[in-house]
């Protein structure tokens, strides 16, 4: 979405009841009900109860949301809180965002600090400073974060999960939400998992690289790589683990 910051943005745009507008630049976006909006949307705030469908981009610099929003563009925004159901199909960046509820992102997820609980589907790759996940994921790209937290409601799948520290582990109150038992019991699985600092629960992978490796209970590694110390709980399964030195 071009750049827009040196239009007017004295005018505000609410929504209440069902109703469309263009798109445009604004200082503030409120909608209560259902709003549709055509265009790329710019703004100051976007405040949102019920339902917002944007046909193009949506840039703001904050946005609470509790609800449904859908975008067909890009959406980026520095501080983000949404309760709901967000769609997304080109992308999203964030500087914090904190997102409950079923979240589909087409296009990669970027940003600093980013919290994910509940359901979330990613066609692309996640780059962020850290990323904290309650719930399920699936994405065949890569996670990578300084530090990765995942406490799993249901069985999530990664391409890769790249990052300082990572701690999968299914999320201790699982059993006791009756919602996420028909998920099924908490199992991730990924293709590589590489970090300096590796915490792994019911997690099934090909190749895990790093310098402290704890492999937990529930899992199957075919082969661990470590530099530092490895500990294998005696209910999980390793083919093969060596201590290898890399070359700096």
């Amino acid at each position: 979405m071009a750049e827009q910051v040196m239009q007017d943005r004295s005018a505000d745009l609410k929504i209440v009841g069902n109703g469309t507008s263009n798109g445009g630049v604004f200082n503030k976006v409120k909608i209560v009900g259902e709003g549709e909006i055509n265009g790329d949307v710019n703004c100051r705030s976007l405040n949102c109860t019920g339902t917002l469908e944007v046909d193009g981009g949506l840039r703001a610099e904050t946005v609470k949301a509790t609800g449904t929003i859908e975008v067909t563009g890009p959406m980026r925004g520095e501080e983000l809180h949404l309760t709901g159901t967000l769609n997304v199909r080109g992308g999203l960046q964030a500087g914090r965002a904190k997102l409950n509820g079923e979240l589909r992102i087409d296009g990669g997820l970027a940003g600093e600090e980013i919290g994910l609980f509940g359901s979330c589907e990613l066609n692309g790759d996640c780059q962020a400073e850290r990323l904290r996940l309650k719930g399920a994921v699936q994405t065949q790209g890569t996670i990578n974060a300084e530090r990765v937290e995942i406490g799993m409601f249901g069985r999530s799948e990664a391409g890769e999960i790249v990052g300082g520290q990572i701690r999968i582990a299914p999320h201790p109150t699982w059993k006791w939400v009756s919602l996420f038992k028909q998920w099924g019991t908490p199992a991730l699985q990924a293709r590589v998992i590489e970090g300096d600092v590796i915490r792994l629960e019911n997690t099934v992978a090909d190749v895990v690289r790093g310098g402290d490796v704890h492999i937990g209970p529930g899992c199957r590694i075919r082969l661990v790589e470590y530099t530092k110390h490895y500990h294998q709980d005696p209910h999980s399964e390793v083919g093969e683990h060596l201590n290898v030195w890399r070359n700096e």
